[in-house]
């Protein structure tokens, strides 16, 4: 049954190809270029080098793609992941890959450029998780198993000799393929009760969540109330946990009193062998917040005193903040020995120094959870 329904896929794309020139249209030399099928509206026009062919913000579903170059090198080949369908054989240069008239939303897709002096990247628009990470050659972008639809989609193409990382993760001896290992979530008593059961069958597999924080202006410590309960039904339903402290440490000696509480937390609730992910200081300023006029040097104190006492604890110390803070208001050339969490919303990251996980949203959506949820990925399997 599945041969005839794929040899008269074969035939439609063929048929389709012939009477459908446009993908052929280019406007430059060296030039990908992209068409695609959406919900509601057919096939829309063809785009070029890195602009977006498709939709966000209206919940309508991809369903096919066809892409080409001139002007490049090397051949090109791609491949989608469908509903029902998982996926489908991989087409070359112009082909249509995918379905149309059967309401089937594409899920992820490969592309590769072989033997080439280009290399191409791109990246996907999914349901719940907007735009996902830059990848390249033969990586995965987007999600399978999930149920989420691709919305829109970005290919372009770059020299290789002149090619800077996709983001400073893929630079490293990380793993950078996007997948549902390496999905996580970033959690505190704003999100409530949470039905941990059907967070993990939504594809989650990673926690960081909050043990406490220091106030703003006051400056008293406080466990978050819901840091037993999340970490003990998060760790039984099979996701693994790392936490996090919010820091408004203004020395050295809160620092030290800030990792010291996090440890007394694990102690008091005997769940220590349930933390596999790091321990994490956020390291944040606002203009009124007591740390906000603490120099370079100052802050870079605070966290190397908070991660040593994690790290002389036999645990994992990681730093997290946003892209600008870690880039200008903390010295990371002292701080190379910690992990990094990085904060950066903007579709994919600037930061160009080794990070390890990425919060790539603070609008996510998780059954399970009710409002909105920090989303993450993790470069590194803890």
């Amino acid at each position: 049954m599945h041969k005839k329904i794929i040899t008269a896929f074969m035939i439609v794309i063929i048929l389709f190809f012939k009477i459908n020139p446009i993908i052929y249209a280019s406007n430059s030399n060296g030039s990908v270029r992209y068409q695609v099928h959406l919900q509601d509206r057919g096939w829309v026009n063809t785009v070029y080098d890195g602009n977006v062919a498709g939709t966000t913000g209206e919940a309508r579903r991809m369903e096919a793609i066809a892409i080409a170059i001139s002007g490049i090198d090397g051949s090109l080949s791609y491949k989608v992941h469908v509903q029902d369908y998982g996926w489908l054989g991989s087409v070359t240069e112009g082909i249509i890959a995918g379905t149309t008239g059967q309401s089937k939303r594409m899920e992820a897709i490969i592309i590769n450029l072989d033997n080439s002096s280009y290399n191409i990247k791109y990246r996907v628009h999914v349901q719940d998780y907007g735009w996902m990470n830059w990848v390249t050659n033969g990586q995965v972008a987007g999600t399978t198993g999930q149920s989420r639809r691709i919305e829109a989609i970005q290919i372009a193409i770059e020299k290789k000799n002149k090619q800077e990382a996709v983001n400073n993760a893929q630079s490293s001896n990380i793993n950078t393929n996007i997948n549902n290992e390496y999905s996580g979530i970033d959690v505190s008593k704003h999100q409530g009760n949470i039905d941990w059961k059907k967070v993990k069958n939504a594809g989650i597999n990673f926690a960081m969540i909050r043990g406490g924080y220091r106030g703003y202006t006051e400056g008293y410590i406080n466990e978050d109330i819901k840091f037993k309960d999340n970490v003990k039904n998060a760790y039984e339903n099979g996701i693994k946990v790392g936490i996090y402290f919010y820091s408004s440490a203004v020395n050295e000696i809160e620092a030290r009193e800030e990792a010291e509480f996090i440890l007394n937390l694990i102690n008091k609730y005997n769940i220590k062998s349930y933390i596999t992910y790091p321990i994490a200081i956020d390291i944040e300023d606002f203009e009124d917040t007591r740390n906000y006029s603490l120099s370079i040097q100052q802050r870079t104190n605070i966290v190397k005193t908070f991660c040593e006492v994690i790290k002389n604890n036999g645990l994992k110390p990681m730093v997290y903040s946003y892209t600008y803070f870690l880039e200008t208001k903390l010295d990371m050339d002292k701080l190379t020995n910690y992990d990094t969490w990085i904060a950066d919303y903007y579709g994919n990251t600037w930061y160009k120094r080794k990070y390890t996980i990425w919060q790539y949203s603070d609008k996510g959506n998780i059954d399970g959870i009710e409002g909105d949820v920090d989303l993450n990925y993790s470069y590194c399997n803890y």
